[in-house]
């Protein structure tokens, strides 16, 4: 696993590692430029000192330089006879002889020499010294500038290291209290200390203990709900079960046994509604999503209801002749409409209508509206009903107020609107409308078998 400590102090110790290299090179080139100064005012001051006596030509070869700077003298005339030269050391045999004042370097076969020639009266001064002398001592020198910085790495490797424990202190403890979080425990973080870079990111882990904190919650009242409203139609089928069992007569056994079947409808449909409302939570995975023509799908689930409709006394129709295309998962788009014309049916009276219009009526829209004659729902019950398990006051019907609960959940996946008005206002049963809006499907989205249909 990546250590962002251990990342930091090897760059650290990288970085140092090269500016020091890049140290000891730059040291190397500024000393070998000083050693070659001092050194070529070493030859030239020689080469003034060397005085052309008789006694030391007498003499033939001398030695005048100095323990330790390795310098070699000549002196000649301008016809090249050599006065003197010294013994040790000595210039190389094949270093020509020069008669020009000045500083030059010659490659010889002992390797390249630095020469300072001197022209008097008297004759000429040649001082040389080898140039591997002058880097030998180049190099000894920048290496014991070195040295001391070499000895400094480890030491600062170490301070570093401390230096990042305790800067990393705050996110270790910031760390630990991540930890010590759980379902039963989710208050956020203390801000209080908090370094500023670490700030962000304490925030946003408070906002995510935040919003998981009412996810549980939501959870929480939803299996209490769910709990709550099985209780009663599982306590009625126990009852009804009873009933059946002890009724003597057949009539009477048959009614027990007709009641058993609708609430065993009931609480199938119920429990249905349950699983379809989990799947709509948060984080749960969906299909993806499909171009689909919800004229289609509102003229099938109205096919799928026409024999309840009779049943009912209901004129079930739809008004849905053009393609409406939109972009969406099937099945929720089905559910959304199945469940806003199964509450109309519940509502309406005998002998009237339930109309499902699916319309292209404003630009990128496709509006589903479905209406009824029943007794509609007053303006301010109408953001209550979009509640779990929320029922109108006075209602006469069994249902378990998840229908509009979950078409309000559908329609937000799918980026819509939905809301409640009155059908027919003014009259004694004003009825309920319905109206989703939903997002059409670009052209692009639509097939084109569809588009030339259409």
């Amino acid at each position: 696993m990546r250590s962002i400590r251990t990342t930091l102090v090897l760059s650290l110790i990288a970085t140092l590692t090269a500016g020091l290299m890049l140290a000891l090179i730059g040291t190397y080139v500024l000393t070998r430029k000083q050693v070659g100064t001092m050194f070529d005012e070493e030859l030239r001051q020689v080469a003034l000192a060397v005085h052309l006596r008789e006694d030391w030509i007498e003499r033939g070869r001398v030695r005048i330089a100095r323990p330790g700077f390795f310098l070699a003298v000549r002196a000649y005339d301008r016809n090249g006879r050599l006065y003197f030269e010294t013994a040790l050391p000595s210039l190389p045999p094949d270093l020509p002889q020069t008669y020009g004042e000045g500083f030059g370097r010659v490659d010889t076969e002992d390797g390249p020499w630095r020469i300072f020639t001197h022209v008097t009266d008297e004759g000429i001064v040649q001082v040389g010294q080898p140039v591997g002398a002058r880097d030998a001592l180049a190099r000894d020198v920048s290496f014991r500038a070195l040295v001391p910085m070499l000895l400094l790495i480890p030491l600062l490797a170490l301070v570093v290291g401390w230096m990042l424990r305790r800067g990393f202190a705050p996110l270790e403890d910031t760390s630990r209290r991540v930890s010590d979080r759980d379902v039963s425990r989710l208050d956020p973080l203390p801000l209080a200390d908090v370094p500023a870079e670490l700030l962000p990111l304490v925030q946003q882990i408070n906002a995510l203990l935040e919003r998981l904190s009412k996810s549980v919650d939501a959870d929480r009242r939803f299996l209490a709900d769910a709990a709550h409203e099985l209780r009663s139609p599982m306590a009625a089928l126990a009852l009804q079960a009873q009933l059946a069992e002890r009724a003597a007569a057949p009539a009477t056994r048959a009614e027990a046994f007709r009641e058993l079947s609708r609430g065993i409808e009931r609480g199938r449909r119920l429990i249905q509604q349950l699983l379809a409302f989990a799947r709509l939570e948060p984080g749960v995975t969906t299909l993806p999503f499909v171009t689909l023509d919800m004229a289609r799908v509102a003229r099938e689930v109205v096919g799928f209801a026409a024999a309840r409709a009779e049943a009912l006394g209901v004129d079930l129709g739809a008004d849905a002749a053009a393609p409406a295309y939109v972009l969406g998962s099937e099945p929720e788009l089905r559910s959304l409409v199945e469940n806003i014309v199964d509450n109309a049916l519940r509502y309406a009276p005998r002998e009237s209508a339930v109309t499902v219009s699916v319309r292209n009526n404003a630009p990128g829209k496709v509006e589903i509206h479905v209406v009824d004659a029943g007794p509609g729902i007053e303006p301010a019950e109408r953001e209550r009903v979009f509640h779990r398990f929320h029922r109108v006051p006075g209602d006469p019907t069994a249902g378990s107020g998840l229908g509009l609960s979950i078409a309000k959940a559908i329609v937000e996946r799918h980026q819509g609107r939905i809301s409640l008005e009155d059908a027919m206002p003014g009259s004694d049963g004003p009825g309920l409308g319905v109206r989703i809006s939903l997002p059409a499907a670009t052209r692009l989205d639509v097939p084109a078998s569809d588009l030339r249909v259409a």
